[in-house]
């Protein structure tokens, strides 16, 4: 007897399962254009340089058999590899007051170069500061007098595995 009931009850199950019916609410999207924006991030000497830019909105389509869910799509654009580019992140501030900030010249990843050649200017043309393997060290000061308050130009030659580069730019010094 037993085992009759449990073979009632499971007969009932399946029937209800199998002959209930399911309600429910779709919603409908409309095809639309989205922008959006990229970034930059810098590692090891290799640059990644992205862009999303425009995309197309998919509608959710679905039938009984299928449902195919909402998505972007962006034409595939080729891939562009620029590790042989030579980066450097100069501040352009330097106030040697002693308050610990800004108080001598950093390069941002200049460690990455050691075989650099440093030349600061003042506006007339005349070197102020010369040096071989700069080390963030210089604190805006010409054979140890400090610098006037001014705009000084640089160069900035790098050399890694036998090729070169130059970066130019100012610095201004603030007391």
């Amino acid at each position: 007897m037993p085992n009759f009931v449990f073979s009632n009850q499971l007969f009932l199950l399946i029937f209800f399962v199998l002959f209930m019916t399911i309600n429910g609410n779709a919603q409908s999207i409309s095809s639309a254009a989205v922008n959006s924006t990229g970034n930059t991030f810098n590692q090891n000497d290799i640059v990644f340089d992205w862009s999303v830019g425009e995309l197309a909105l998919v509608e959710t389509q679905f039938s009984a058999t299928a449902i195919i869910t909402n998505g972007m799509l962006q034409p595939l654009v080729p891939a562009h590899y620029t590790a042989d580019v030579m980066v450097v992140y100069p501040n352009n501030i330097l106030s040697s007051n002693g308050d610990g900030k800004n108080d001598v010249w950093v390069i941002k990843e200049i460690e990455r170069y050691p075989d650099n050649e440093l030349t600061v200017f003042d506006r007339a043309g005349r070197v102020v500061y010369k040096a071989k393997n700069y080390q963030n060290n210089w604190s805006g000061d010409i054979s140890g007098l400090p610098l006037s308050q001014d705009t000084y130009y640089y160069i900035l030659r790098l050399t890694k595995d036998g090729k070169s580069t130059i970066k130019k730019g100012f610095i201004t010094i603030l007391n």
